[in-house]
């Protein structure tokens, strides 16, 4: 195992030979700093959180840390999509449906703004697309093949506009290595002019490339530790005990988070999450313990989302149990330091719980507004229970019976 570096004002536990040798040094450092490595802290402290402790539950209303939108979007002939939205900005609600290659955009309002097409194999097309991103300012989207080492952008006629070559490595198995869960690379809109790029083949896995022509603009020093699997392979037995099938069981794993109009990276082979400024300058912002080398199985902890007076995390356990990896939704008191688990519940839905963590703005890439996807066939169902009230009553009252899902557009406070 390689020895990682440290920060010059806090030790990162990388692995357990630099905890027993650290400690020491952690303790003095952080007498000095107010106490940093106590839960409780106040809120310009490095946060530590211990992913094997259990924590009590306590019960929120949704309403005290954000304030709610409802969204049901119409039925429109030739819009028509299966899945959730990819993107969500200020403006615009986009989707990408797999078995077409459609790219559909409808305004926030709910109306159907544009949808083009672009898959294929020849110049300017994608033959599948693993990540989308959407440039508001700029008009333009950015695609992500599995089977490709470029990025295709289109412009705001949505007109083939030029290709950027990713990094070589990231190139290298994102044309051979599609499949390989253990392979990474992840793209996320960090400013105008630059993409942020996670590779997890490199040594220093975080990367700004240019949204011109991907060339590397700074390597972000983030070193790795050695690899931690992220997902477990489940056997499926027939009653001979004999193995008819396997299940992979990937846990949700965010590099990127948006946190402050900066972002918030994980590399999980490490038990620190650095903040990455809008200026480009790195600290370290979270510490978990145990140290991740030490685990077995291993617990993943996701970075955090902010809303009124609590932080929200995801953590995940390795293992298989039953068919699904055992998550823990946690929720920190800013002001206290104070960890609980989830129990979030709100108005307009009697006895429905919701959860919240990176997941939750993934698709919007914005810290403060979040998603959260309402089956209706549940809402109509719980209609007739009277279960729902005010402004989702009236919606659900409203639809159609096949309708869109309603979506809950979350404005963190």
């Amino acid at each position: 195992m390689k020895k990682n570096k440290y920060q010059p004002v806090v030790c990162l536990f990388h692995n357990k030979i630099y905890m027993k040798k650290c400690f020491l040094s952690i303790s003095m450092l952080c007498l000095l700093f107010s106490g940093c490595v106590s839960e409780k802290k106040n809120e310009s402290s490095l946060i530590e959180l211990n992913v094997s402790a259990s924590y009590p539950e306590k019960e929120i209303k949704l309403e005290e840390i954000a304030d709610i939108e409802y969204l049901q979007l119409g039925v429109y002939e030739d819009f028509l999509f299966s899945r959730d939205p990819l993107i969500i900005t200020s403006e615009k609600i986009i989707f990408y449906e797999f078995r077409t290659g459609d790219v559909m955009a409808y305004s926030r309002d709910g109306n159907p703004l544009f949808k083009f097409n672009r898959k294929g194999n020849g110049q300017g097309e994608y033959v599948e697309i693993n990540q989308l991103i959407y440039n508001e300012t700029t008009d333009e989207f950015f695609v992500k093949s599995f089977s490709s080492g470029n990025i295709m952008v289109y412009d705001a006629q949505r007109n083939f506009k030029r290709m950027i070559p990713l990094p070589l490595s990231s190139s290298t198995h994102a044309i051979s290595g599609g499949a390989n869960l253990s392979a990474t690379v992840e793209l996320v809109n960090f400013d105008s002019k630059t993409l942020l790029l996670f590779d997890s083949s490199n040594d220093n896995p975080f990367t700004l490339i240019s949204k011109e022509d991907g060339s590397v603009i700074e390597s972000i020093d983030i070193p790795k530790d050695q690899d931690m699997a992220t997902y477990v392979m489940a056997m499926q037995m027939n009653s001979s005990n004999e193995i008819v099938g396997i299940n992979i069981l990937k846990a949700p794993a965010y590099h990127f988070v948006k946190y402050n109009d900066g972002y918030l990276l994980s590399e999980f082979s490490i038990d620190t999450v650095y903040f990455l400024s809008p200026d480009k300058k790195l600290s370290p912002f979270l510490v978990r313990q145990p140290a991740i080398q030490s685990m077995d199985p291993a617990i993943i902890l996701n970075s955090l989302i902010d809303a009124g007076s609590y932080e929200f995390l995801l953590s995940v356990t390795i293992r298989d149990d039953n068919g699904a990896l055992p998550k823990k939704y946690l929720m920190r008191d800013k002001k206290t330091g104070s960890i609980y688990r989830q129990k979030i519940t709100f108005d307009d839905y009697r006895g429905k719980e919701i959860t919240l963590s990176p997941e939750t703005i993934a698709i919007t890439q914005a810290g403060k507004l979040g998603l959260i996807v309402l089956s209706l066939t549940e809402l109509q169902d719980a209609n007739s229970d009277n279960k729902l009230s005010g402004k989702l009553k009236e919606l659900v009252d409203n639809s159609e019976e096949d309708g869109n899902n309603i979506y809950m557009l979350l404005h963190f406070k």
